[in-house]
């Protein structure tokens, strides 16, 4: 059901905290403004009332960052998370078999959203946490989300992605992507090899609720340089079972994993 924008300054006051919220550093005064198509004498009125609320931080450089306050909205949300609360001592017991770095994630938007993480080893140079945010087309999780949408969604969502080339391994084309994501369906599981980062490898399954909807991934992260030496296998096969076991305890009964769609891969121009 979708409702009607009734106080539209509001959604402003929102549309700035979630620009701010997905950007990996403070952001200036200009950077807000030009995201958010506002001018900056409008912008500023938004960032200072966000800032006297204590939403938003205002650093000596003049950029803006969430605040304690914002975070501690996101993180009671993340911890009262029934999802999060059945999946963690799953994820918990995973990486602790593996010795690797497992996330729980959810898709929002083009994105994913971290709902929990226990890392081992972290391989980007800024920090994730619950609450981080990754684009969904170079992730494992998200690539494995994307194949839990109908193929209408699907397209839709293909269609306003803008795909940045963040290494020489990184799928930039729609059309790719969508045959990545029907190669994903009949996998049964996704692969993402050094699309995020040249030094991970990851690899996801999804986790489905008692109406049989994909709802979140679990993904495991691995060292792209070594997956040569590891067993596969035996990897792929404790994260599907811990995936398939999140899953019945959510309700799940079908067969596992099971995806929406029947994508043809072969079909030229899937995506029209």
């Amino acid at each position: 059901m979708r409702y009607k924008v009734r106080v539209r300054s509001l959604q402003r006051g929102l549309e700035i905290l979630e620009t701010i919220s997905r950007a990996f550093r403070p952001l200036s005064l200009t950077e807000i403004a030009t995201q958010n198509g506002l001018s900056k004498t409008a912008a500023l009125r938004f960032l200072e009332t966000l800032c006297a609320l204590g939403y938003l931080n205002r650093g000596e450089d003049k950029r803006y960052s969430l605040a304690t306050k914002m975070l501690s909205l996101g993180f009671s949300f993340l911890n009262s998370s029934s999802l999060r609360a059945v999946a963690k001592v799953y994820v918990d017991e995973l990486s602790n078999q593996l010795d690797k770095t497992v996330n729980l994630a959810v898709l929002d938007g083009l994105e994913i959203l971290f709902l929990y993480r226990k890392e081992v080893r972290r391989f980007l140079k800024f920090d994730l946490q619950a609450g981080s945010r990754l684009p969904s087309y170079c992730t494992a999780s998200g690539k494995v989300l994307l194949a839990g949408l109908e193929d209408g969604e699907l397209k839709e969502r293909i269609s306003r992605m803008t795909l940045h080339q963040i290494t020489p391994k990184t799928i930039i084309s729609k059309e790719e992507l969508w045959n990545e994501i029907m190669e994903t369906r009949k996998r049964g599981y996704s692969i993402c090899d050094q699309e995020l980062s040249m030094d991970l490898y990851s690899i996801a399954f999804p986790l489905l609720n008692a109406e049989g909807k994909i709802i979140a991934a679990i993904n495991v992260s691995l060292d792209a340089k070594d997956k040569h030496l590891m067993n596969m296998d035996e990897i792929i096969a404790k994260l599907k079972d811990t995936s398939e076991n999140v899953s019945r305890t959510l309700g799940y009964k079908g067969l596992f994993p099971r995806f929406p769609g029947k994508g043809d891969t072969n079909k030229k121009g899937g995506l029209q």
